[in-house]
Order: C-alpha cells, then structure tokens, then sequence
C-alpha cells in the first residue's frame, strides 16, 4: 500500500492502529444511518409517492458504485485522510487541498445540524432542553465528553460508537420487522410520483442519506488491517444501512397514513404498531441515533484537520500528536470548539446550505482518480471488476444529482474553497519566508 503519496504519510504512523474489522463495519454503520433516516421515508413519499421503494433500492445502487470505486482507490494507501490523500496524489496538493477542506467544512455543518436534532427530540421527552442555557450547556458537556474519550486513543472512541450503533440498531431493526410482520391493510396507497421533479429531490434525499460511508477510509492510518477490513467494512456497512433502509420504507407505507406529510413517519410507524410507548422508544432511539453519529464525527473529522495540516494547509500546531495516547490532540481540541460554537449559535443553517454538495464533489474526486490511478501506477491490491466504468457510472450520478441543487449551494462552495485556498497561500508563504 502507498504511503508516500502525501506529506501526511510522513506523519501518518506516529497514530496507533487500534481499530478491527468489526470497528470498521460499526463506524460505516453509526456513519450512514444517522438522523436522516427519521425523516426519510416521510421525504421519498412527497417525492416519489408509490414509487419510493424502487427510488430507495436504485438510489442504495448508486452509492454503492461510488463505495466500490472508493474501496480500489483507498487499498493503495495506509495513511489518514481519505479521499483528500487520494485527490492529491491523482491530480495534485491543490485538488488534496479543496477536497480536505471540503471534507472538513461538510463535517463541521453537518455535526451542528446534527447535535441540534439530538436536543429537539431531547426536548420533546424533557422540556427544560428547550431553554438556550440549557442547550448551551448540554450541548458543551457532550462534546466536551466526546473530545475526551478521542483524545484518550481511538480505540476508546470506536468503543462509544460500537456501543452506540447497537443501542441504536436494534430498536430500528425490531420497527422495520415488526412493521413487516404486523402492518396494517387500511393505509391508504400511496398516490402516484409527483413529477420529474419530484422524483429527482427524492432520489437526491435517498442518496443524502446513504453519505457516509468514506469514515473508514479516512481512519485507514489507524486500522489495523486497512486492506483486508476497509472492502468489507465499506461496503458490509453501506449495505447493512441500505437494507435497514429498506425494511422500514416499506414499515412506513404499511402502517403511517398520509406517510408524505407525517412530520415523524418512524416515531407513527411506533406508535401504530405499540401505542405512545413506541413513539416514545423511536424518540430516544433518535438521540442514541444522533448522539452515534457525533461519537463517528469526533474521530474522524480531526483526523481530516490534523492531515491538512501534516502537508502544510493549516497551522502546524493542528498537526500535534499527544506523546501518551498517540492521538491528533490539538486538531480534536480545535473541533469540539468549531461544533460547540457552530451548534450554539446557529450559523450551522449557512454550512449546511453547502454541505450536500461538498461530499458529493468529494466521492466525486475519488470516482475520477480511480483510472488516473490505474493508468499511472497499475492494478490496486483491490481491483474491482469494470473499476472505470463504475468511476464513469458514479461521476455521471454526482452531475445528475448536483444539477437539482440551487444557485445558492454553489455559491457557497464557491465561496468555501476561495477562503481556504487563501488561507493555504498565507501560511505557505509565510513558511517558506520563515525558511530564507
């Protein structure tokens, strides 16, 4: 495997490979299926009406492609940073660069609209999350305590999102076969697609909630067995999500009426099924479901940090490493204060506007390095079968999907990438000043 295509790679074993095989699978799992699968059956049926399982099934297809080509491109390297590592070494440090800070600027969105879910179903089991300081400082002590089991070691880390995705899984699970065992027969059928239109926001609503899977691939400089466990901890993990997904779709449309404009199709599906009771169960379910997915962000998106600033990027204090635990410490550090900050204040709502769009760019830069990377150094220790035509298959799906965005996201990205490559030109001037 390479590690030499990136100035990271120079730093890259200084972190402990601590994560196996099942580490791997449950950080693609807790990644994947997230807060978005408790409004998305509710989404695909405003969209794609009867048609919602089929879009679902098609859009999980899709992401697949996308996970296939990224697990050729990620067997060449063992070092941190993921798709970023990739887009350097095909295209160069500048498209490295865009891509990291794409990477990390969608995290830092994300992980704020995430935590805010997280307090709103808090508040509907305990209304006093409903007061700002409340929220402030709840909020404050879980991230607070998500930043110091990650600087503790990675391990301890994947232990809490382990632990996590069970705790969330398995009520998912018993819902989506319960839903399957004991739907009703007096739900109205869903009415026909709404549209052009409507079909395309539902399939990029699908494939929203299939992101995620790359978590692995960043983390590849800590796992143990990165050639081995990433293909089946990518691929087993997206698979397992687009499964669940699937089940309770089909849960929702047996047992939710009016599933198109139900504002918590999994807390009705619940509720039908078990009365209050289930609808209380999805409700903390939601949390634990959330709170898994920030556990997921908080080992990987420093990583991205602490990478972009190993090649030079950013600041080389983000680069640190504690000498005990072997962890990115001041890049972890740095983060939990970025979210903190973002979460309390709302100016998540202007990342998020982008956020879609950065990962999607980002799994696109991977799909088009694959046959640079073919054609420049050879097969990769994991070569899929037809690897370009996926790559092609996957770029094609990233322009359909990026085309129902507005004017407004790419503006945005645009604006992104401007302010980050600006600030890389500062810092490597000033370093190379420092040098004469």
């Amino acid at each position: 495997m390479r590690a030499s295509g990136s100035p990271a790679a120079a730093v890259a074993p200084a972190l402990l490979r601590g994560l196996g095989r099942v580490d791997v699978v449950a950080l693609t799992l807790n990644n994947v299926v997230g807060a978005g699968i408790f409004t998305l059956p509710a989404a695909l049926a405003a969209g794609a009406g009867s048609w919602s399982p089929a879009v679902l099934l098609v859009t999980v297809a899709l992401a697949s492609a996308m996970a296939l080509c990224l697990v050729e491109v990620a067997s060449r390297y063992d070092v941190t940073g993921g798709p970023m590592v990739y887009a350097g070494d095909a295209f160069g440090p500048l498209a490295g660069f865009v891509v990291g800070w794409l990477m990390y600027l969608s995290r830092l969105a994300a992980f704020g609209a995430i935590a805010v879910v997280m307090l709103d179903y808090g508040a509907g089991l305990w209304p006093t999350l409903e007061a700002t300081a409340v929220r402030t400082t709840v909020v404050a002590l879980f991230i607070g305590l998500l930043a110091a089991i990650n600087l503790r070691g990675v391990v301890r880390g994947a232990l809490i999102s382990n632990v996590l995705t069970v705790a969330k899984l398995v009520p998912l699970v018993l819902l989506a076969v319960a839903g399957l065992g004991f739907g009703g027969s007096k739900v109205a059928p869903l009415p026909a697609p709404s549209g052009v239109d409507g079909l395309g926001g539902a399939v990029l609503v699908a494939f929203f909630a299939c992101m995620g899977f790359e978590q692995a691939a960043i983390l590849t400089g800590e796992a143990r067995h990165p050639r081995q466990d990433l293909p089946v901890g990518i691929l087993g993990g997206l698979a397992g999500a687009g499964v669940l997904y699937t089940l309770l779709m089909v849960a929702c449309v047996r047992l939710v009426p009016d599933l198109a404009h139900a504002p918590r199709p999994l807390a009705d599906a619940a509720a039908a099924l078990v009365g209050q009771r289930g609808a209380t169960a999805v409700a903390v379910t939601a949390i634990i479901a959330c709170a898994g997915t920030l556990s997921v962000w908080m080992i990987g998106s420093p990583r991205v940090l602490y990478a972009l600033a190993a090649q030079g990027d950013l600041p080389g204090m983000l680069a640190a490493v504690h000498p005990r635990w072997r962890t990115p410490g001041a890049a972890i550090v740095t983060s939990a204060l970025l979210v903190w900050l973002l979460t309390v204040s709302g100016t998540f709502v202007y990342l998020a506007t982008f956020s879609a769009v950065a990962r999607l760019l980002m799994y696109a830069s991977t799909c088009a390095a694959l046959p640079v990377l073919r054609r420049r150094d050879g097969p990769a220790p994991v070569s899929i079968w037809f690897g370009p035509g996926w790559g092609v298959l996957a770029l094609l799906c990233s322009a359909a999907a990026l085309g129902t965005t507005s004017g407004t996201a790419v503006r945005d990205v645009t604006l992104a990438v401007g302010l980050g490559m600006a600030g890389r030109s500062t810092i490597r001037y000033w370093s190379q000043r420092s040098l004469v």
